[in-house]
Formats: C-alpha cells, sequence, structure tokens
C-alpha cells in the first residue's frame, strides 16, 4: 500500500464502466487533487471485484469498506470519509445488505441438493430469484459457477469461491 493511508479501488470493468465508473474515478481523482489528499490517498482503477451488477463499485482499504452504486453525487460524502470521516453507510455493501443476504439465499438453494444443477434447473432457479441470463453468464465469468456437461446433460456447479464468499459449507455427502 506504499506510504499512504487510504487505498481506494474503483472498478472500471465493463459493467460497472456502463454505469459511469469512469466518471465516479476521474471526478473523484480530481476532488482528491483539490483537497490536497492525493499525496495520503492513493486512487487506482482495476478489473472488477465482482460485483459488477451492483456498480459502480469501490473498496475502501484498510477499512475493507465497499461502496457499490457509486455514482458521482456520492463523492462529496465519500471525501468526508477519505478524510478520516465515518463510512457512508447508505452506499456500504455488507453480508446484510439485501443484495448480498439476496444472492446468498440464491446460492443456498442452489446447492441445497449438492453442488451442481441441470443447467436449465440452475436456470430456473435463477430466474425465481430475479436473476436473468446475464447475470449468470457473469457469475461464470467471474468463476462463481463453473458449466460442464456430465453425461452429455449441461450442469452448472457452484464453485469454492461462491461457497467461501456466502459461508457455504456443503457435506461431503451432498457433493455430486
Amino acid at each position: 500500500m506504499y506510504w499512504n493511508r487510504k487505498h481506494v479501488l474503483v472498478c472500471t470493468a465493463s459493467h460497472c464502466m456502463q454505469k459511469g465508473a469512469n466518471n465516479v474515478a476521474g471526478r473523484l481523482r480530481i476532488d482528491m487533487k483539490r483537497r490536497g489528499l492525493d499525496a495520503d490517498v492513493l486512487v487506482n482503477t482495476c478489473d472488477s471485484i465482482d460485483l459488477c451488477d451492483i456498480g459502480p463499485n469501490m473498496i475502501v482499504y484498510p477499512e475493507q469498506v465497499i461502496y457499490s452504486h457509486v455514482q458521482v453525487s456520492d463523492l462529496k460524502e465519500i471525501m468526508q470519509h477519505l478524510e478520516g470521516g465515518e463510512p457512508v453507510e447508505r452506499l456500504m455493501l455488507t453480508p446484510e445488505t439485501p443484495e448480498e443476504a439476496d444472492r446468498e439465499r440464491f446460492y443456498r438453494a442452489a446447492v441445497a441438493g449438492g453442488d451442481t444443477l441441470a443447467a436449465d434447473t440452475f436456470s430456473s432457479l435463477a430466474t425465481e430469484h430475479g436473476y436473468d441470463e446475464a447475470w449468470i453468464n457473469e457469475q461464470a465469468r467471474r468463476g462463481f459457477i463453473a458449466r460442464k456437461e456430465a453425461d452429455g446433460v449441461p450442469t452448472v456447479t457452484v464453485t469454492t469461491k461462491a461457497l467461501q464468499r456466502y459461508r457455504i459449507t456443503i457435506s461431503t455427502d451432498d457433493r455430486a
């Protein structure tokens, strides 16, 4: 982390970028310079923090605060945090945030009978939970699920990455 007091990562992967992440990152850098914080707080862009469907996102270290749905209009409050104030609660992503809790419920349902489902069953379950095919594709691209074929049937396996993120344990008896 070099010699900076804080380090901010702003996701500029394609989904976040489509939602204005480049504007957020650019304006944040300008505001940091104007307030003289650019030597004390390092701001970098990054490819992804695996949350692009709820972006633009940023992470503030060393606090490990994750902000989601960040817009340029939110930067005044975020700047106060970066200057030493409290984190902006309404933007913080935590395991209790409704979107994260919804994802956890979905993944728990997906592995209720083991970590592998027929692809069409997985897709139907995702639809029931409000997720579309684009979201499923993003989950695959980010490594939360793996698509395979078993005995000529397309399957989806929930990966260790998803299981660890959502604190899900599958007994070895449940594994397919």
